[in-house]
């Protein structure tokens, strides 16, 4: 078990190109976990950071982590790899509780649906991404279309090659100026795309909801460090110190229980996941 005088929390570094930006996105959040579970006897809280979803799956099967902040799809990878983890709360980021993935190209492509991307390429955002690679390429797969790395050779003619753009505005910059034929990321992106670049594009398929983020904790916990975290993450949008530490952590807004409609959800997802591997 692990002992109730620390707490250990986990992330990945959303941007690859700056190996800084986790700290100083999470490094509010930390503070208020700090403050809020010292009454309770449980510190030092430590903020361990992964730079990808391997090396973070690799720190809670090695018990170097108590707690994992991400994405649906990425927390379902590290569960498939006989990584144990309990999704407990929902994570409202950027003002959304659930999103879904919209594929667009521009307007004037001639290409009005999934089977017509056959051939064509699409930019993903990055490996990570819930929304924007795993969501939209197993959307490919379930349609029976086949894609695969732009580098690859000996790809059947009727693939889709990806790239990753690394960001949701060089995706729709990448299809605007002709770079790829289509994009994929969530609804909530297309809705901040700069007027002048959407006008040019379209949406030609979405995909069903899929809840925002998720915090989950692994079973080795103790109830009494569990119950505790959650009560100060439940209460955080609540308080201005609270307010401040969500909003730099990835804007989120607040946490809440999953309820059965979320697992329900989750396990919709599981199985796609499992199916596009």
């Amino acid at each position: 078990m692990v002992s109730a005088s620390e707490f250990r929390l986990g992330v990945i570094n959303e941007r690859t190109d700056k190996p800084d930006h986790a700290l100083t996105q999470f490094s509010a959040l930390h503070r208020y976990l700090e403050r809020e579970l010292t009454p309770h006897g449980i510190g030092p809280v430590k903020l361990v950071i992964a730079d990808d979803i391997n090396e973070m799956a690799n720190h809670i099967g090695n018990a170097r982590v108590d707690a994992l902040i991400e994405g649906v799809m990425p927390t379902l990878v590290i569960k498939r790899r006989s990584v144990e983890l309990e999704p407990t709360l929902l994570v409202w980021r950027k003002g959304q509780r659930q999103y879904h993935t919209v594929f667009f190209v521009r307007s004037d492509s001639g290409i009005n649906s999934l089977e017509q991307l056959r051939g064509k390429s699409i930019a993903f955002e990055a490996p990570r991404s819930t929304s924007a690679y795993f969501v939209p390429r197993a959307e490919l797969l379930a349609a029976g279309i086949p894609l695969g790395a732009d580098e690859e050779r000996n790809l059947p003619s009727d693939s889709v090659r990806y790239v990753f753009a690394d960001s949701e505005i060089n995706q729709a910059y990448w299809v605007h100026r002709g770079r790829t034929d289509a994009g994929a990321f969530n609804n909530g992106d297309w809705d901040r795309l700069p007027t002048g670049i959407r006008k040019d594009l379209k949406i030609i398929h979405r995909t069903r909801p899929v809840v925002r983020w998720l915090f989950s904790f692994t079973p080795k916990v103790e109830m009494s460090v569990r119950q505790a975290v959650v009560e100060a993450l439940l209460e955080a949008h609540t308080n201005d110190l609270g307010r401040k530490a969500l909003q730099e952590a990835a804007r989120i807004k607040q946490l809440e229980r999953l309820n059965d409609q979320d697992r329900e959800n989750l396990n919709y997802w599981s199985t796609v996941l499992e199916k596009s591997q």
